[in-house]
């Protein structure tokens, strides 16, 4: 089963902690940024493969990151389409 994202699910505060704390440059990993994501761990790896989230970086057989300046990026347009939706 999919997890459905919803825009309107995000909360701001969160979305604004986690780009505030974040570093623009390096890599994080799922742990990281799972807290600030309206989806599971399983939904982010679906989505990373399909286009839909950005795709992570195999860093070794059992470790996998995503580069930050991307995952905020992605953050940023979803809350700017939230943001145009209640407009």
């Amino acid at each position: 089963m999919t997890d459905q994202y919803n825009d309107n699910d995000c909360n701001a505060s969160l979305k604004n902690e986690f780009i505030s704390t974040l570093p623009t440059q390096g890599m994080s990993r799922a742990k990281t940024i799972l807290p600030f994501l309206p989806f599971s761990r399983t939904t982010l790896h679906e989505w990373s493969r399909d286009g839909r989230f950005p795709a992570s970086i195999r860093l070794s057989t059992t470790v996998v990151a995503w580069r930050n300046s991307e995952v905020l990026k992605w953050i940023e347009s979803h809350s700017t389409s939230s943001n145009d939706k209640e407009a």
